[in-house]
């Protein structure tokens, strides 16, 4: 296929995803009751989210899209993933500065990383809990007002920390996806992981049993 055409599909299919999941987005950072959300949509009582009704067509779509054209899930179909990139974008328009993360800050930034991730995976572990429960509206915009008014302590934390995470991303590349996001996290392991069952699968095919690694075998 040639290469600028696949470029200008990858675009139109992670631009596309993006605007048809506008309402989810909203939804999901404003709304979703769960504290792990997209894992529980069937069950989910917030009756008038897309995700709901359409996450297994959109995981089939994603699934097929990836393995057909290779293309990294974070960086060409998450839509908040995209909304990050038009945020950091936005802000490249306006001023060029590029900031740089201190080895130090991104030591620590990766152990909150991991952090997160373990908290989602005791989460998910201990039956991704709702920790508040939504009222039925008609109104998307009168739904959120609700969710305000009647979501606890638990609520605001998630809340805040997307938030700060896109925030972030203003100044930071895909800040959120780097170092917030549990999904992000383990798609990072992920690749991770088969990365070194493919390095450790050629270099045996490679082993000429010369014994300098101390490998005796």
């Amino acid at each position: 296929m040639d290469l600028k055409f696949k470029r200008i599909l990858s675009l139109i299919v992670k631009y596309g995803v993006f605007i048809v999941a506008i309402p989810t987005l909203a939804i999901v950072i404003l709304r979703c009751p769960y504290v792990i959300p997209f894992l529980a949509c069937d069950m989910c009582p917030v009756v008038d989210c897309p995700s709901k009704y359409h996450r297994r067509e959109f995981v089939v779509f994603a699934l097929g899209y990836i393995a057909l054209f290779r293309k990294d899930f974070c960086a060409w179909v998450c839509p908040y993933g995209t909304l990050n990139d038009i945020i950091y974008k936005i802000r490249r328009k306006l001023s060029k500065k590029t900031f740089k993360i201190p080895l130090e800050l991104k030591l620590s930034l990766n152990f909150l990383k991991y952090v997160v991730f373990v908290f989602a995976i005791i989460a998910i572990l201990n039956g991704n809990p709702r920790y508040y429960v939504p009222l039925h509206t008609s109104s998307l915009i009168t739904s959120i007002k609700l969710a305000f008014m009647t979501a606890g302590n638990a609520y605001y934390t998630r809340l805040a920390l997307i938030l700060v995470g896109l925030l972030l991303g203003i100044v930071i590349p895909r800040f959120w996806c780097r170092f917030l996001c549990p999904y992000g996290t383990t798609f990072q392991l992920i690749k991770k992981g088969l990365r070194k069952l493919k390095n450790g699968y050629k270099n045996e095919h490679k082993c000429e049993k010369c014994s300098k690694c101390g490998n005796y075998d």
